[in-house]
């Protein structure tokens, strides 16, 4: 294995460009040693996440699959792209391989990671309860799509993974991803987009509840790559819904976007105590990280070219650049979408790397300077050298460079939906314009008229 190769393979399939496998040299010595260190590391992946470890985790914490073990499966993906070495395919199929061994059978036939909750989402008179994550099924699904769309972009790959790239969307659509809608998760809310909520049975508050932005941004993410990966439209249409009803709760603010945490969607949204309160508090995102990701997904859509246009993205760039950032590259300061800095209800840096294609000074804020240097001080850390290091090095080497100057790269996936009469339409139906003030969060059930109701 060629661990020591310290390149970039920029793939057909996802560019246009060099063929599947072929590396693009890294001339940065520091980098150099960043993923030197990265590939080390995924390559000890295969001995991390092994069966053993997949069961005790579901049984456990099932919700560590979306913010743990998938991370680190990840790393055998990009150590493929940045090496141009198959041997590290091989082991993203032994990892998944340990993840599928740890697959259950719920009470309605669907295949899934079953297992303990956080204690927040607990049911209370059954804090045992074994459940299924519906975040794991869509993390896992642009894990699962990502490692096909590299191997079919080199015929030798395809045929030779021909068989598990079967399996595995089997796994995926037939379980991993039916099983919500099964359980009454999925809510269209006509013109309004569409929205995931959680499944019944759950604690009071967290029964039913709406999915906040952050999480739509990584179940966007999941959907559009099944769609590039199979062509169905269901997947795509779901992936415009939730987009829109994302974009339909942004506000418009001296030209540029703000927008809350969570938002509620209807009647099960409710407080079950109280009929004149929501079960979740409305407000600007406290965390960094989420921020990042709820904007995101208005990035992903723009690149398909579906919801969002280049008028959208300037208004997310002045909200990085003129409120969430002070643009300060040594002593940077931080703000919320709205300007507030309440170090209270704050965590982390509010910066957006799928920015950073746009704006040269988010790509040097990220990719160089004090982050280069954290990211080599961190190099043999099993987390930071691992999936931290992993998001900096694909969004230095792959993402950035593929989407340069704001290139939609998903264009033409875009182009093959609207070209259809029915998803022509349903564009066409869902498209407005984000206008004056935009959106007002109604901040107590009394405030949203009308409320949509339970849905049958």
């Amino acid at each position: 294995m060629r661990a020591a190769a310290i390149h970039v393979a920029v793939l057909a399939v996802l560019c246009g460009g060099a063929a599947a496998g072929q590396p693009i040299p890294i001339t940065d010595p520091t980098d150099k040693q960043i993923v030197e260190a990265f590939l080390k590391r995924a390559a000890w992946v295969p001995t991390y996440i092994t069966p053993e470890r997949c069961k005790k985790t579901a049984a456990e914490q099932v919700t560590n699959y979306t913010w743990q073990l998938l991370p680190f499966s990840d790393l055998t993906l990009t150590a493929y792209q940045l090496s141009g070495d198959a041997n590290y395919l091989e082991m993203f199929t032994r990892v998944f391989e340990a993840m599928r061994s740890a697959l259950t059978k719920g009470p309605k036939g669907y295949l899934g990671w079953f297992g303990k909750t956080l204690p927040l989402m607990q049911d209370p008179n059954d804090p045992d309860k074994k459940v299924p994550e519906l975040l794991v099924g869509f993390r896992a699904a642009a894990v699962v799509c990502r490692f096909i769309e590299l191997t079919d972009g080199d015929p030798a790959l395809k045929a030779k993974y021909a068989k598990r790239r079967a399996e595995y969307l089997d796994l995926l659509e037939k379980h991993l991803i039916a099983k919500w809608d099964a359980r009454g998760c999925w809510v269209d809310l006509g013109a309004g987009g569409a929205v995931y909520r959680g499944q019944a049975g759950m604690s009071p508050t967290r029964s039913r509840l709406t999915k906040p932005h952050n999480m739509h941004s990584i179940i966007t993410r999941g959907l559009l790559a099944l769609y590039r990966v199979t062509g169905r439209d269901e997947y795509m249409r779901r992936a415009v819904k939730l987009g829109t009803r994302f974009r339909r709760c942004l506000t418009l603010k001296d030209g540029h976007y703000e927008w809350n945490y969570w938002d509620p969607a209807g009647a099960w949204d409710v407080h079950p105590d109280d009929a004149g309160k929501w079960k979740h508090w409305i407000g600007p995102e406290h965390s960094g990280h989420y921020y990042a990701l709820s904007l995101t997904q208005a990035v992903l859509l723009y690149q398909h070219g579906v919801v969002f246009d280049k008028a959208d993205i300037d208004r997310f760039l002045k909200t990085q650049t003129a409120v969430a950032w002070n643009g300060d590259l040594t002593e940077p300061k931080w703000a919320r979408v709205d300007g507030s800095t309440d170090a209270r209800y704050m965590q982390g840096q509010y910066i957006c790397p799928a920015l950073a294609p746009f704006e040269p000074k988010v790509h040097e804020f990220l990719y160089a300077g004090a982050r280069q240097a954290e990211r080599l001080a961190n190099r043999e850390h099993s987390w930071q050298g691992g999936p931290v290091a992993d998001e900096w090095l694909r969004g230095k080497y792959i993402d950035s460079p593929l989407a340069a100057g704001g290139k939609q790269v998903h264009l033409e996936v875009g182009r093959r939906f609207s070209a259809k009469a029915g998803n022509r339409k349903l564009l066409e139906s869902l498209a407005f314009e984000v206008a004056g003030a935009g959106y007002a969060a109604p901040m107590a059930p009394a405030d949203m008229k009308p409320i949509p109701p339970e849905p049958k």
